[in-house]
C-alpha cells in the first residue's frame, strides 16, 4: 500500500504531462489543416497504420483490398464490402460510397500529422487507467481518488466519441469547441485529483480575503469563456482557409467573435492585474500568481502576433497550448485557496 501511495500522485502528474502533448498535438493539427488527414475513425483509411503515399488509397487490378478499407476514386470516397481481389476493370458493386462526409483528399504529411495526435491519445489511456486501477486501494480511507480517477476515464472516452464525431461532421459546427472544453475538464479534474493526494502544512496555507478568492475564480472562468471564443474564431478561420489561402486577408474577413474575444483581453488583464496587486499587499501565493501574470503577458503578445502577422502557423499551437497553461495554473491557485480555507475552518 505504501508504493501505491508513493506513485500514484506521480501518476496523476504523468497524466497531466501527457494531456499537455495531446493538447500541443491537436494544435499542430488545426494549425497545419490535418484535421481530416484521416477521414474516417478510429481507423485512418480503413487502415490500422495509414497509408504514406497515394497509390494506396487507389483502386489498381489485380490488388487485394481487405473490408473497410477506403480508397479515392473519382474524387470520393468508398469503402470495400468484402475482401476483394481486384480483376482487369473496376467492378462498383464492390465498394461502398462513404457518406458521412465528402471529404476525399490525400495529403500524406496531414494524414501522419493527424495520425499522430490520435496515437497521443491513446498513450495517455494507459497512465489513466493505471491510475483508476491505483485509486480502488484506497477504497477505505479516499474514496475521492475513485471517484475522480473514474471521471477521468469517463472523460477521456467521451473525447474520444467526440473525436469521432468531429471526424464524421468533417470538422464543422460547434463540436470542436466542445471537444476543447472536454480537454480543460480533464486537466481541472487531474489538478484536483492531485490536491487531494498532495501533502500539504496547514500552518503555511494563507487565509486569503473574499475578494481575492473571487478574483481567482474570475479568473479561471473569464480563461474559460477566452478559450471558447478562441475555439469560435478558429473555425471562422478555417471556413476562410478553406476558400481564401491569403493568410494577410483572414482576420479582415471574421465576425464580430473575433472582436469580442480582442475586446476582452483588456478584461482578463484587468482581473489578473489586480488579483496580483492583491497577492503583493498581502503576501498570499505571490510566486503562482506572478507565474499566471507572465504567461497572460506572453498569450497577449502571441494574440498580437496573430492579429498583426497574418495568424503565422507556429503562433498557433504555441497560444492554445500557453492558454492552457493559464488555467492550469489558474485552477491550481483556486484549489490551493479552496483547500486551506477547508483546513483552517
Amino acid at each position: 500500500m505504501s508504493s501505491i501511495k508513493y506513485w500514484f500522485p506521480r501518476i496523476v502528474i504523468l497524466n497531466l504531462v501527457l494531456v499537455f502533448v495531446v493538447i500541443a498535438a491537436g494544435a499542430i493539427v488545426r494549425a497545419t489543416g490535418s484535421g481530416m488527414g484521416c477521414p474516417d475513425w478510429p481507423t485512418c483509411f480503413g487502415k490500422l497504420i495509414p497509408p504514406t503515399h497515394i497509390d494506396q488509397v487507389t483502386w489498381f487490378p489485380l490488388q487485394s483490398y481487405k473490408k473497410g478499407e477506403m480508397i479515392i476514386r473519382d474524387e470520393k470516397l468508398i469503402v470495400a464490402k468484402e475482401v476483394i481481389k481486384t480483376g482487369i476493370l473496376f467492378k462498383p458493386e464492390n465498394w461502398a460510397a462513404y457518406e458521412k462526409h465528402d471529404y476525399a483528399i490525400f495529403n500524406p504529411v496531414h494524414t501522419w500529422v493527424e495520425f499522430i495526435n490520435r496515437l497521443a491519445t491513446v498513450v495517455l489511456g494507459f497512465p489513466v487507467m493505471l491510475m483508476f486501477g491505483f485509486s480502488f486501494f484506497y477504497w477505505r480511507e479516499k474514496k475521492k481518488n475513485i471517484v475522480l480517477s473514474g471521471l477521468v476515464v469517463f472523460l477521456i472516452g467521451f473525447q474520444a466519441w467526440l473525436g469521432k464525431i468531429v471526424v464524421d461532421r468533417n470538422l464543422q459546427g460547434t463540436t470542436i469547441t466542445y471537444h476543447m472544453i472536454g480537454v480543460f475538464a480533464i486537466l481541472a479534474v487531474l489538478i484536483w485529483l492531485w490536491h487531494v493526494n498532495k501533502k500539504t502544512d496547514s500552518l503555511n496555507q494563507p487565509n486569503v480575503s473574499p475578494i481575492f478568492k473571487n478574483l481567482a475564480l474570475s479568473s479561471v472562468v473569464l480563461t474559460l469563456l477566452m478559450v471558447v471564443l478562441g475555439t469560435q474564431v478558429r473555425e471562422e478561420i478555417d471556413l476562410i482557409a478553406k476558400t481564401n489561402a491569403d493568410r494577410s486577408l483572414w482576420i479582415d474577413q471574421l465576425s464580430n467573435m473575433f472582436i469580442i474575444h480582442r475586446s476582452a483581453t483588456w478584461l482578463v488583464v484587468l482581473v489578473n492585474g489586480w488579483l496580483l496587486l492583491k497577492a503583493i499587499q498581502n503576501k498570499w501565493l505571490t510566486s503562482k500568481v506572478y507565474l499566471i501574470v507572465i504567461l497572460i503577458v506572453l498569450e497577449v503578445i502571441l494574440g498580437i502576433v496573430l492579429s498583426y502577422l497574418n495568424v503565422p502557423v507556429v503562433s498557433q499551437p504555441i497560444h492554445l497550448f500557453v492558454a492552457a497553461l493559464i488555467f492550469t495554473c489558474q485552477f491550481d491557485l483556486l484549489i490551493t485557496i479552496s483547500s486551506a480555507d477547508r483546513q483552517l475552518k
